[in-house]
Formats: structure tokens, sequence, C-alpha cells
């Protein structure tokens, strides 16, 4: 059966420690606020902006850089191209008669690239270094026959000559 009693002194419970908590703790609407995620949202908006202004940033000077990396290995290369350091001394070293722009070696006849002291092979123009490299020697790059392309053996970037452009990695 329904005890009545019973059911009055536990509502009166619950009203009486609902309106204390009242007292206690401020109006209903301030003890529960609405959580709606705005803060949160407009935070990861502007996370979200800060990262993407940071990785643009750094896209750009990137670029910046290899750029000016490529610009120099070109303007090095035509550098390259019209240098020749060595002279002949007209005893053991004499000019080609030829005009090929390299000595050739009296007591060898051998012929010798004024730049690097390599031995060059006269049909092709290129020499070989100590490492086993083929060397232009009017340019001092390393020549790679099977593509043709020139690489700069100090920043290590690869020139194709026809269009004087600097070569991706990708596309050897």
């Amino acid at each position: 059966m329904i005890d009545r009693d019973k059911i009055l002194v536990d509502t009166s419970k619950a009203h009486r420690s609902r309106l204390v908590a009242a007292f206690v703790h401020g109006p209903h609407e301030n003890r529960r606020p609405v959580n709606n995620n705005l803060k949160r949202f407009l935070g990861s908006v502007v996370l979200a902006a800060v990262i993407g202004v940071g990785c643009v940033g750094f896209s750009f000077v990137m670029g910046h850089l290899d750029g000016n990396r490529e610009e120099e290995a070109i303007t090095s290369f035509r550098a390259a191209q019209s240098q020749n350091p060595l002279q002949p001394d007209g005893e053991t070293l004499i000019e080609d008669p030829e005009e090929s722009g390299l000595l050739i070696d009296t007591e060898t006849e051998e012929f010798i690239d004024p730049r690097t002291g390599f031995v060059v092979d006269p049909e092709t123009g290129l020499a070989e270094d100590p490492e086993g490299n083929l060397v232009d020697t009017r340019t001092g790059w390393y020549y790679e026959p099977d593509t043709g392309y020139y690489t700069d053996p100090e920043s290590g970037v690869t020139v194709d000559p026809v269009n004087l452009t600097v070569v991706d990695e990708d596309e050897e």
C-alpha cells in the first residue's frame, strides 16, 4: 500500500535540498550553464589559421631559398665556362695548336686541363677525376653521359645545359 506520509517526507526533503542549493549556489540558470562549444570552435578556427599561415610562410621561404640556390648554380655554371686559369710555361706545357683551350704535355703528348690538371680525352673534352667522375674541362662540373646534364661539385645542383634550367632529382 501507499504510505502517504513517507512520500510527503521525501518530497519535502527534496524540496528543502533544492531550496538550500539555490540559496547557496545562486539561481538555477547560473548553476547549469549550457555548453554550446562556441569557445572550442573559435579556438579551433584560430589554431587552424595559425597553422595555415605557418605552412604558407614555410613554403614561401623554402621556395625563395631554392630559387636563389638554382639562380646561383646557373650563374656559377656560366662563370665556370669562361675560366681558364692555368697558363702554358713554354717548356713542358704548350697551348694546343688547334686552340681547344687545353695544354699539351710535351713529354707524354697528353692533353691537360689547365684548370684542374687532369688528363683530358681530346675527342670528348672530358677528364676523369681521381674519384672516377667525368669532369667537363671547360666548366669544372661533373658530366653525366647518360642524360647530358651537368652537376655542380660544390652544391650538387644539376643543370640541363640546353635549356639552362635546374633539373630536379626526380627527373634524373
